[in-house]
């Protein structure tokens, strides 16, 4: 039974791939940032010992330190999915939007991946919910500029943590969902939540016990950076 930690699974993507690592035997441990998610809690009671619960904001001050202390063995994966989108021009964005966007969607997760590295498995992964928007050599962000620059810092980020002295053991990886039925995805989309959860397993479980940097896709394609 490994361990699966899974940071922003409230709904979409996350809790999809929580239903999924928990319907073939995982233990998951799911980080959010409010409590009294009834999907959660409907899972809790389906999977009583095999769901932790852990209650944190990921922007916090102490967020690491919380979700460390909820842990009781090493992490086989841990995927940093929690997100916003934005939509906004760089022309109309407010200062507090910016820090926001790039707090949530780089600089938080990478901070809180960097803080538990140690907790990880010999063979483990450590990914992050990127998107094909953050690709600079694809340029696919014109209608969401700032939200594909988000993204491509979150990337920058982990490649740059990828060749520092303090890099991890575990496999680096920067995933791309698809463009999927979601909130922020909208009703227009191809791809199905469950078919790009399964796909996502699939990417992680063929990533344990690599090493180095990777960004590829729920189709396990290699996206450019």
């Amino acid at each position: 039974m490994q361990n699966i930690l899974i940071a922003g699974a409230s709904r979409g993507i996350g809790l999809a791939l929580v239903r999924a690592f928990l319907e073939r035997g995982e233990r998951v441990h799911v980080v959010v940032r409010q409590p009294g998610n009834e999907a959660l809690k409907n899972l809790a009671e389906q999977h009583p010992q095999r769901l932790n619960l852990i209650v944190s904001d990921l922007t916090g001050d102490q967020a690491a330190e919380r979700i460390a202390a909820a842990l009781d063995a090493p992490l086989d994966i841990a995927l940093f999915n929690a997100g916003i989108s934005a939509r906004q021009t760089i022309e109309d964005v407010s200062h507090a939007q910016i820090v926001e966007l790039f707090l949530t969607n780089a600089i938080a997760p990478l901070r809180i991946a960097r803080a538990l590295s140690t907790r990880m498995a010999n063979d483990a992964v450590i990914a992050f919910m990127s998107s094909q928007m953050g690709s600079v050599e694809l340029a696919r962000s014109a209608e969401m500029p700032l939200y594909g620059a988000s993204k491509a810092a979150l990337n920058s980020l982990l490649r740059s943590w990828s060749r520092a002295a303090d890099r991890p053991n575990a496999c680096l990886l920067a995933l791309h969902p698809g463009w999927v039925k979601t909130d922020m995805g909208g009703d227009n989309a191809p791809v199905e939540i469950v078919d790009s959860a399964a796909g996502l397993v699939v990417s992680l479980d063929a990533h344990r016990g690599k090493s180095g940097c990777y960004f590829v896709d729920y189709q396990q394609q290699t996206l450019p950076w």
